[in-house]
């Protein structure tokens, strides 16, 4: 099963990005790996052109994030239980 990729939503004025990489942090999840080691493994940075509305990378394990700017993300259409809440 092909896992969609991870999404990073940026600011209009964005030049730069960090952010993990989810499939990376599932596999470290299901692998048992140290949680500090799978920050390490998982986080992706870099530049964006900042007339760039779409932009791709990969991360270090050739999973694609896709960028995309936008002053606010939508919504999400359903919840989702692996999101992260604080509250």
């Amino acid at each position: 099963m092909t896992r969609p990729p991870t999404t990073v939503w940026i600011a209009p004025s964005a030049t730069s990005f960090s952010c993990l990489c989810e499939a990376c942090l599932e596999h470290a999840r299901t692998s048992g790996a140290v949680f500090a080691d799978a920050l390490m493994q998982a986080s992706v940075r870099g530049v964006v052109p900042a007339e760039a509305e779409v932009s791709s990378r990969r991360c270090a394990a050739g999973h694609e994030i896709v960028l995309r700017r936008v002053a606010r993300p939508p919504s999400l259409a359903h919840h989702d239980d692996r999101q992260l809440v604080l509250g």
